[in-house]
């Protein structure tokens, strides 16, 4: 089975519920993208206009491999039509207030899923009535922690553990799959030129050198160094490491409420899935909160999760990151749900795959609540 073949393979549109007004201090936009990141986007049309990119607001990220409509906000007026190499930002009037998550209703899919032999389109068929009557689990995918990929550990623990150093080394010197030839050739050069921040910082891609340009006249403040990083993507490092603990947490839920699983491995860790879930009362309704320093550990999710921080070795006074103290950076707290129902769930007729020879394609179309992984649920459909 394939997915993502193409970007049209994987269609993802925003519905929120923002309505235009006749005058309003902010301008709705639309952005429609493939192969472009939502943050790089805001970048290079902030840099194009010469304006601030703080003057952008999103409801939320989309991957870079998909075909994605969501919306911006901009403080103030904005007319104009931007239109480049994969993506196209058009206006669509005047709003109240910034686009932010409060706004996001859910995202709406239409996915294809390609070379699929018959045994996998008869798993796909057999699985898709429990999936719609029972959900599945509300598990954060691979794609959410980027920047982990290279396999060194989380940013974000380090801050915590006040390891400023080697935070920075994870970011700076371990090159991740995706990253273009150069970004490679940069990191493997800081890795082995450490401390010489002349050389780093002429070799440096442009998201570094603001660091690199610290470090130069204050070589061994790392602290401050990371203070050089935009405070967005700081909570980002910080999101994905929540995102981590949710997973590690959700597995154990999974695990002691549940007999009939099937457990998938990946990057991070292992998928714990129900198949005919038992006990369904317990976990349809449960929320799991993302940890920060003031997190209940009394109950069934406070037992779970002690166990998760003890295997993290970490305790929650660290998520206050007192050895860093930075202005807008910490772990928001939140809940989310542990199971997740898709709404309007069709799965189409499979057909022959114009592009693998001799397989099937199948077209699935649903709509999940914000924050929820599409790619989740094709993993459930294919166990």
């Amino acid at each position: 089975m394939k997915i993502k073949v193409r970007p049209e393979d994987f269609i993802v549109e925003e519905i929120i519920n923002l309505p235009c007004c006749a005058k309003g201090n902010f301008t709705l936009l639309k952005l429609q993208k493939r192969y472009w990141n939502t943050l790089d986007v805001i970048d290079f049309v902030a840099r194009k206009l010469n304006v601030s990119k703080n003057r952008f607001s999103r409801a939320g990220l989309k991957d870079r491999y998909s075909f994605a409509t969501q919306y911006l906000s901009f403080a103030g007026d904005f007319d104009k039509v931007i239109e480049e190499k994969n993506f196209t930002l058009v206006p669509v009037g005047k709003i109240p207030k910034p686009v932010s998550s409060a706004v996001l209703e859910g995202n709406r899919f239409s996915l294809v899923m390609r070379s699929l032999t018959e045994q996998e389109i008869k798993k796909i068929l057999d699985n898709y009535p429990q999936i719609e009557k029972f959900g599945f689990p509300n598990y954060f995918d691979e794609q959410r922690f980027g920047s982990a990929r290279h396999g060194q550990g989380f940013f974000a623990k380090f801050l915590m553990l006040g390891h400023f150093q080697g935070a920075l080394k994870s970011l700076l010197c371990f090159p991740y799959k995706e990253d273009g030839k150069k970004t490679k050739e940069f990191k493997r050069f800081c890795a082995e030129n450490w401390g010489r921040w002349d050389g780093c910082l002429k070799n440096a891609p442009r998201e570094f050198k603001k660091i690199l340009a610290y470090l130069k006249d204050n070589p061994k403040d790392f602290k401050n160094a990371i203070k050089q990083i935009e405070p967005d993507m700081l909570n980002l490092y910080l999101l994905a490491y929540q995102s981590y603990l949710f997973n590690e947490t959700l597995y154990l839920v999974i695990k002691e409420t549940q007999k009939d699983i099937i457990e998938l491995p990946y990057a991070y860790g292992r998928f714990a899935f129900y198949k005919q879930p038992e006990n369904f009362d317990l976990i349809k309704d449960l929320k799991i909160p993302m940890l920060n320093e003031k997190t209940d550990l009394k109950g069934f999710c406070g037992r779970l999760i002690s166990e998760v921080l003890k295997k993290e070795k970490i305790q929650l006074r660290y998520f206050k990151l007192n050895k860093l103290r930075f202005r807008g950076v910490r772990f928001k707290p939140f809940s989310r749900s542990a199971v997740v129902l898709p709404q309007g769930l069709t799965i189409g007729e499979p057909r022959d795959d114009e592009i693998y020879q001799g397989k099937k394609k199948i077209l699935l179309n649903f709509i999940l609540p914000p924050g929820t992984y599409a790619t989740i649920l094709i993993k459930r459909l294919m166990i």
